[in-house]
Formats: structure tokens, C-alpha cells, sequence
């Protein structure tokens, strides 16, 4: 009985400290003005500043940072920036980006937008205004 009790113990730590238990995953979609967003990044930013996930936006304005991130449970800001390339519009016909995403967006001290991640799955739609 003593050594069932032990064993049961270990596997229960085990089951607390590692093997990804304490992770999050997040994933939903992007929108501009209820437009899906077909390009881009997504960053989740502790309070700290540090950028702890970030991953593309998809084609169809879906993104996903998996368990392989090891992003933990908290409350994040939330930067997106998209951008748009223009073949030989800079000077010496340079490629010049265009921002799509507005400037509000694109930085963890001016960003509205937040997400309290908790353990396991976790979906976060945006739908970012122009104005």
C-alpha cells in the first residue's frame, strides 16, 4: 500500500512539472474592419516587454502558436503588423513597404489590445479598426 501511495505521488508530480501541462496555445483569426487580414505577424508581448510568441497570419487571417512555443498562462499585449511590399516604388526602385495595419497596433506600449492566456487552448479573434 505504501509503495502504491509512492508511485501514485510521483506520476501525479510528473504530471504537474513538465510534459507540457502548463503551456498555452492560442489561435483565432485576424480582421480590418471586418475584412480578413491575409498577411502579417502576431506577437504576444508580456508586461515585462519581452515578445515570448509570435507566428504569421495566415491566408485566411487565421493564426496559431502551438505547445511547442511553451508560451505560459498570463495577461499579454497583443501587437499586429502587416505590411504591404511595392516592387520598385522606393528610391533606385528599392522595395518599399506600405502599412496596412495601423500604427496603433504595431507596438506593446500603444497597443489596445490585450489577452489573459490560460493553461491548455485558448482562441482570440481581432478585428483591428482603421481609425
Amino acid at each position: 500500500m505504501k509503495a502504491f501511495f509512492y508511485l501514485s505521488f510521483i506520476a501525479f508530480s510528473f504530471g504537474l512539472c513538465g510534459c507540457g501541462g502548463n503551456v498555452s496555445t492560442v489561435s483565432g483569426k485576424v480582421t480590418l474592419e471586418g475584412i480578413v487580414l491575409d498577411k502579417g505577424d502576431i506577437g504576444f508581448h508580456q508586461a515585462e516587454g519581452v515578445v515570448v510568441s509570435t507566428t504569421r497570419i495566415n491566408q485566411d487571417g487565421s493564426y496559431k502558436i502551438g505547445a511547442e512555443a511553451k508560451t505560459l498562462p498570463g495577461n499579454y499585449k497583443v501587437v499586429i503588423i502587416a505590411n504591404e511590399v511595392s516592387i520598385g516604388k522606393g528610391p533606385g526602385n528599392v522595395p518599399m513597404p506600405t502599412r496596412i495595419t495601423p500604427l496603433a497596433y504595431s507596438s506593446k506600449e500603444k497597443t489596445p489590445l490585450k489577452a489573459e492566456l490560460k493553461a491548455g487552448s485558448n482562441e482570440f479573434n481581432f478585428d483591428l479598426k482603421s481609425k
